[in-house]
């Protein structure tokens, strides 16, 4: 905190009457009742506006109907624990997103801790205020901090209320400003999980168009097998076949051994059919499950050493085919790239659901440089993800250059 500094009549450390009339007692012409505040939210809201300027609307409206001189709205970022101011009045709007308060700190942070609206008539003897020098906090000696409150009283933004002038905030100031607060609260939450909505339905977009071309890569590949593969063996198979027939009433030792290539020909060209099939769709999992599915995918890894734990789980169908082809991703990528001699696979179930999860004793890897230079390009990670999403898990990878990997993935629910 620093000393406050005189602001003209109003300045901190001198008396001051009962601040301003409230909106509903205003009489200078531009009378703003409580509902016809809140009315004018409602209408900036249903505009099709982002999250950044129906704030900094509703905060220029917020202080015109007050009286004050500048409002901040702080919202809360759950995943790093911290508010952040969202949006300001001019001239402060240009600071969104970058100033940052921790749960606690400053009025905003007690407010949001303890989700309970706070009235400093004057800041500067208040020890719960911080001084910060972009916010100009000597210009202003009073403010109204308010919690925005959701459902199940989460708070998920703060409002502060500022003013030049040291005034004494009335009950009814707060009660308005509250009601302001929680209709906030419900816009913060709605965009957000507009936000999410959105991402979920791009993700989804994105892993159709992906799920189309690795179809169509599939496709090649198996065309490429039955062409190289299956095709010419069946076509020397012929060729064999044809020599016997002709050589039947001539020498029998040339039927047997071109009969005997034959045999081995169509064994050949059986067990790349087979392969070809399994590579589609693993036989495996329709007639015993997930876990003989691993412990038969874990076999198939050549040159590593694959220990499979498994606990026999009741899963649909969909979830099932999701983990068992992250799991081969991983282990092809294992296989492909991470120079290890061991692998673990296991597959439990919890609280909160079933996990899975693929470590190996490998040369790791840097997986934000990999994800950030790769992702154009890559249907490892990120083929790993868009699967888990869509049956409603999370993969987690986890590696550093030296220390191996760990891929988990973990499915909020897997009944069916």
């Amino acid at each position: 905190m620093i000393p406050p500094t005189p602001a003209g009549d109003g300045a901190p450390g001198l008396s001051a009457p009962h601040g301003p009339a409230t909106p509903s007692q205003r009489d200078d012409g531009r009378r703003v009742t409580r509902s016809g505040l809140l009315r004018r939210i409602i209408e900036i809201t249903a505009e099709d506006l982002d999250l950044r300027e129906v704030v900094r609307r509703v905060a220029a409206l917020i202080i015109e109907a007050n009286d004050a001189d500048v409002c901040f709205v702080h919202l809360v970022d759950e995943a790093r624990g911290c508010l952040v101011l969202a949006g300001a009045t001019p001239p402060f709007d240009v600071l969104a997103g970058t100033i940052e308060l921790a749960f606690g700190e400053g009025v905003a942070g007690w407010v949001a801790q303890h989700g309970k609206p706070l009235v400093v008539d004057d800041k500067w003897s208040d020890p719960r205020y911080k001084y910060i020098p972009a916010l100009r906090g000597e210009d202003y000696a009073s403010l109204v901090s308010l919690p925005m409150v959701r459902r199940g009283q989460r708070v998920v933004g703060v409002v502060n209320v500022h003013s030049k002038a040291r005034r004494q905030h009335t009950d009814e100031d707060v009660a308005v400003l509250s009601d302001v607060a929680g209709l906030m609260a419900g816009i913060v939450e709605n965009s957000r999980l507009y936000s999410r909505l959105a991402e979920r339905e791009a993700e989804l977009e994105r892993f159709a168009a992906r799920t189309i071309e690795l179809q169509e890569l599939e496709r090649r590949r198996v065309a490429a097998d039955i062409h190289d593969g299956i095709s010419q063996r069946l076509v020397s198979l012929w060729y064999h076949l044809s020599a016997a027939d002709e050589a039947v009433h001539l020498d029998a030792d040339v039927v047997a051994d071109e009969l005997a290539l034959a045999k081995d020909l169509a064994t050949a060209a059986m067990e790349e059919a087979r392969r070809a099939i399994v590579g589609l769709r693993p036989a495996v999992l329709d007639d015993l499950g997930l876990g003989p599915g691993l412990e038969t995918l874990a076999a198939s890894v050549p040159g590593l050493h694959v220990a499979v734990d498994v606990v026999p789980l009741s899963l649909p169908a969909h979830v099932e085919t999701a983990l068992f082809r992250i799991a081969q991703e991983a282990l092809q990528n294992v296989a492909k790239h991470a120079a290890a001699t061991t692998v673990a696979v296991s597959l439990s179930a919890g609280a909160a659901g079933a996990r899975l999860e693929v470590a190996d004793d490998g040369i790791g890897f840097d997986v934000d440089r990999v994800r950030d230079e790769h992702r154009p390009h890559s249907y490892g990670l990120v083929g790993m993800q868009e699967r888990a999403a869509l049956v409603g898990a999370k993969v987690v990878v986890l590696s550093r250059p030296g220390e191996g990997t760990t891929v988990t993935v973990d499915v909020p629910s897997f009944s069916s």
